[in-house]
């Protein structure tokens, strides 16, 4: 009586646990949390404040190495502004006009109404850029000075440095009352929260405090191919990347949750809305969470409410960021939007019709379609929408595998962040175990699924009743299957433009942690072995990993550039204030951050009408004629031009100088001399030169009905 009392209490317990609907594709698994066996979870509270304390440490560790790179705290206010270069100095001077406008909201409308970064015409930068950490930070800046300012408090302390060589001093000031400083620290604040991410989402994944811990250790012992924050803080990256983090936890959370949370899309679409609010790149990585959660759910590893609350929630962040981006060309014409369509019109009208086949080929026929359908969405939305704005990736993909190449791209492939990942990187990876140890817990997760699916198919033809079958994925972590489908995702980004390594070695730390994960290590009996396993291999990291660490903070200099200080003194004080400059893209802008002069181009490259006005300015590294040139930027509304001459002398690498790239687009004229060394040597006619100093030259473009009386001639 106890023995039938006994089985029939077993079977129930099998037939409520392996429920599954009819089609025997969406069979799942076991989707709890893991647990180290005869161990509990960490204290959430202990887990938080291990968690504060590496962003704490890591904070204080990337200011440190800022600092001692530039000596940033000894610079004048145009030192630090010319430290921001590229698009950094774009993003830096939104921020600089918020703070300097008679109010926030006036600010705010200036950035809305903009007619310096693309003039003639007027742009909403709050809609092409992504700026909201610049809005942020800008409107906190303002509340603190002005509750600082009302209490009396002086928050910012000033000197006086002399800089030698026959160079005048200048006055710097340290602080959070400094807007620079404030910005600065908003930066650290964003790098403290992505390694306090990194240790939560070790915790997540291996179910314990030392696999968040092994997570940040692997994090610092491989820093500089982890991040670059500590070199370019501006960048949208740096405010970005901590909101990356954030959604992978709560996604990893989303496919293990027992039961549907119906809060969770609330979460998850947060947390997509703040990425993609700071970073354009945001889109691509939220098209992979999206498709392998979709996969995952084809195959059968999770149900469809999870993949389904997923869906919801990056749909929601998805559509409020356009919304707050004003309709952002770029992102209604996205990969992303026509992945969450395909997805959408997939499941409600497709999948039906698929679920009758057998499965092995319902799910071929599924996964196709998933490819196909986001596809053709995206190319439908972008026709609809007449936007090219993403056409260069593309391009860039294409370039990579073939012989295509055009100006656009090759001024993308030529830069070494758009190139292949080098085998430097990998060498360094090796160094401090971190790709073998990636190996290692990928052998080890292998095994243990292949053995649980194989133990699941031998109980399912053991079984009768085709109802209650065991399912195929039972057992299976579905937050370490998504985790690792997602470190594949970022190395094939990673392998094809080196800039992405930061989403790739993160992702390496994080699996790292299931080395703390008991139940993937059952060959190890007791826990004292596990541990000094872990000991030797954490050894074994710091060989290389605290060597790394040494050599980054031992990096010391002081940013000096007394040329490009010369070129913007001379700008501010021998031009009038609504000159229009054009130039190299990084050095336009400094002439926006700096003198507040309208300018034609800038670095920000991802938008069409952009890059073909960017085209035109730099025709003068091309081979046409003076007067070509001068026509091409008359009709821009161009009054001065600066030519740079690192760009018109030198070479990077073969291939690759900017009249190489004119070469590839005008093949014809591969027989005339080089304009910009004759414009840089000899300016001729119809151009003024009005300013040289040996690393800068400014040309004059004057008007062909109203000659524009030249400024004082400047050369050094």
């Amino acid at each position: 009586m106890m023995a039938a009392k006994h089985r029939r209490n077993a079977e129930d317990e099998r037939s409520s646990k392996n429920k599954r609907n009819n089609n025997p594709q969406k069979e799942i698994g076991a989707t709890k949390p893991p647990k180290q066996e005869g161990e509990k979870r960490p204290s959430l509270l202990v887990v938080l404040i291990c968690s504060i304390c590496c962003g704490v440490v890591h904070s204080i560790h990337v200011s440190t190495m800022f600092e001692n790179d530039r000596h940033f705290s000894h610079l004048s206010n145009l030192e630090r502004e010319m430290t921001f270069r590229t698009e950094m100095g774009l993003y830096y001077s939104y921020y600089k006009t918020l703070v300097n406008a008679d109010s926030f909201l006036v600010g705010l409308n200036r950035l809305m109404h903009d007619n310096l970064t693309e003039y003639p015409d007027t742009i909403n930068t709050l809609q092409r850029f992504n700026l909201y950490p610049e809005v942020i930070l800008g409107g906190t800046y303002r509340i603190f000075d002005a509750v600082t300012s009302w209490l009396g408090m002086e928050m910012r302390v000033c000197w006086q440095v002399s800089r030698g060589a026959g160079l005048s001093p200048v006055v710097s000031c340290e602080g959070l009352g400094d807007p620079a400083y404030w910005y600065l620290a908003g930066v650290w604040v964003s790098a403290g929260l992505t390694a306090a991410l990194l240790f939560l989402q070790g915790v997540e994944l291996s179910g314990s405090l030392l696999g968040g811990f092994l997570t940040v250790l692997c994090f610092f012992f491989n820093h500089g191919e982890a991040t670059r924050v500590q070199w370019t803080p501006p960048l949208r990256e740096s405010f970005a990347f901590p909101w990356s983090i954030a959604l992978n936890i709560g996604v990893t959370q989303a496919v293990r949750a027992p039961r549907p949370v119906w809060t969770r899309p609330l979460l998850l679409g947060t947390l997509t809305l703040a990425y993609l609010l700071c970073w354009q790149f945001a889109q691509f990585t939220v098209v992979a969470v999206v498709g392998i959660v979709y996969a995952m759910y084809t195959i059968g590893i999770i149900h469809p409410i999870p993949m389904l609350l997923v869906l919801l929630g990056t749909s929601y962040g998805f559509l409020n960021n356009v919304v707050l981006q004003f309709g952002n060309t770029l992102l209604v014409a996205s990969p992303l939007a026509g992945c969450l369509l395909g997805v959408l019109l997939l499941y409600l009208f497709l999948e039906p019709i698929i679920q009758h086949l057998p499965f092995p080929t319902s799910m071929g026929v599924q996964l196709s379609f998933l490819f196909v359908s986001c596809a053709a969405c995206k190319i439908e939305l972008s026709r609809i929408f007449g936007v090219e704005d993403d056409a260069h990736i593309i391009n860039i993909l294409k370039a990579k595998f073939t012989n295509y190449s055009d100006f656009h791209t090759l001024l993308y492939t030529c830069s070494a962040e758009f190139d292949f990942l080098p085998q430097e990187t990998l060498f360094k990876l090796n160094e401090t175990l971190l790709i073998p140890c990636t190996a290692l817990v990928g052998g080890a997760v292998l095994m243990n699924t292949l053995t649980k699916i194989k133990n699941n198919m031998i109980q399912r033809l053991e079984e009768e009743n085709t109802e209650t079958r065991t399912p195929l994925w039972s057992g299976v972590d579905p937050g370490v299957v998504y985790n690792g489908a997602i470190l594949a995702v970022y190395a094939v980004m990673a392998s094809l433009i080196m800039r992405l390594k930061l989403f790739f070695t993160p992702q390496l730390c994080v699996v790292v942690s299931l080395l703390a994960c008991k139940k993937y290590w059952r060959v190890i009996k007791k826990k004292e072995i596990h541990l000094a396993i872990l000991a030797i291999l954490v050894s074994g990291m710091c060989v290389r990993g605290l060597k790394n660490i040494t050599e980054q903070r031992s990096i010391v200099g002081e940013y000096s550039n007394p040329e490009l200080e010369e070129l913007i003194e001379w700008i501010q004080s021998e031009t009038q204030e609504d000159a229009v400059f054009a130039g190299p893209m990084a050095i336009m802008a400094n002439v926006l951050l700096s003198t507040r002069r309208p300018i034609a181009n800038h670095p920000h490259y991802e938008h069409a009408g952009l890059r073909e006005r960017t085209k035109k300015v730099y025709s003068v590294y091309s081979r046409r004629s003076a007067e070509m040139v001068y026509e091409t930027l008359l009709s821009m509304k161009v009054n001065y031009v600066v030519l740079e001459e690192t760009w018109c002398l030198r070479k990077n690498r073969p291939g690759c100088g900017m009249v190489d790239l004119w070469d590839v687009e005008e093949p014809q004229n591969r027989h005339k001399p080089s304009l910009c060394p004759r414009l840089f040597h000899r300016s001729p006619a119809p151009f003024h030169r009005v300013f040289d100093n040996g690393m800068f030259v400014v040309l004059q473009v004057p008007s062909r009905y109203v000659e524009i009386p030249p400024p004082r001639y400047h050369n050094v």
